[in-house]
Parts: structure tokens; sequence; C-alpha cells
């Protein structure tokens, strides 16, 4: 089987609940959260396939990792800068409500805004999600929002 095909067998399981497909409809680094979930968990795939880790629960984890949308922002009734710190637990409290995660996926969610949250990755396959994420998301912003922030102000200049 082809690592496309191994990739989207794993994604399908978490495509098929509505919740999930929801993401695509939540704004996320310029683009939707669901393409960054998927941008995030594509790299881990490969990395984590390529050096040897366990691909499948690094995956998951990273297709998870964040797993929450506006109605859950509202309900946790948290300022921006405190949902920032308190998203991953929201993420894994909603993973555990429609999927049966292991330890690494467990700590692959909790984990993945290290060093800005205070729980250090305890796993390889935490750490290469770590860090796809915040290499997808230094994409995102140079591709996405900064791309809009340079025409927004080259349409000041414009007479």
């Amino acid at each position: 089987m082809s690592n496309k095909n191994i990739y989207y067998n794993i994604f399908s399981e978490f495509y098929s609940v509505n919740k999930y497909r929801e993401l695509k409809n939540m704004s996320h680094h310029g683009n939707n959260r669901l393409d960054h979930i998927n941008r995030v968990s594509k790299m881990s795939f490969y990395l984590s396939k390529k050096m040897g880790f366990d691909y499948i629960s690094c995956t998951r984890g990273a297709l998870l990792h964040d797993f929450f949308t506006v109605e859950d922002i509202s309900r946790s009734n948290e300022k921006y800068n405190d949902f920032l710190h308190e998203h991953p637990r929201i993420s894994l409290n909603n993973s555990k409500k429609y999927f049966e995660l292991n330890e690494i996926e467990e700590d692959i969610i909790l984990s993945h805004m290290f060093p800005i949250v205070k729980g250090k990755p305890n796993y390889a396959e935490s750490k290469v999600v770590c860090f796809s994420d915040k290499i997808i998301s230094v994409y995102e912003f140079f591709r996405y929002q900064l791309k809009l922030s340079v025409n927004l102000i080259a349409l000041l200049f414009i007479k």
C-alpha cells in the first residue's frame, strides 16, 4: 500500500465524524483549521515513518491536535490568550468523546503547543508533531497572514 493510501486510511476515521468535518468552517492561521490539521498531520506522518517511529499514533495525534470548534471556545469562557494555553486540553476532551486514544496520542495533543504551554513532549512522536505544527504555522503565517497584510498596506498607497 502506498504512503498516500496509508495516510488517507488513517484520516478517513476522523473525517467520518460530523464535528471533525466542521473544522473546515473554522478560520485558522489565515485558512481553515482542517487544512492546517491536514498539513501538520501529513508532515508528521512522513517524518515519523521515515524515522521509524509509531507513524500511526503520530498521525492520529496530529489529526486531533487542534480538534476544537467555535462552540468550544464560547463554552470555555476564556480570553483568547488563556484559550491559547487551554485549547490542547479542550482538543483532548473532544478527541476522547469521539475516538479511542493511546498514551502517545494524548501526549501529542496536550504537548503540541510546547514551549507556550508547560506540557513538554514525552514521546518522539509528540516532538515530531510539535515541530511540524511550528513549521506549518510559520508557513501559513507567511503564506496567508503576511500576504494579506502586505496587500492591505499596498492598498493604502494606491491612489
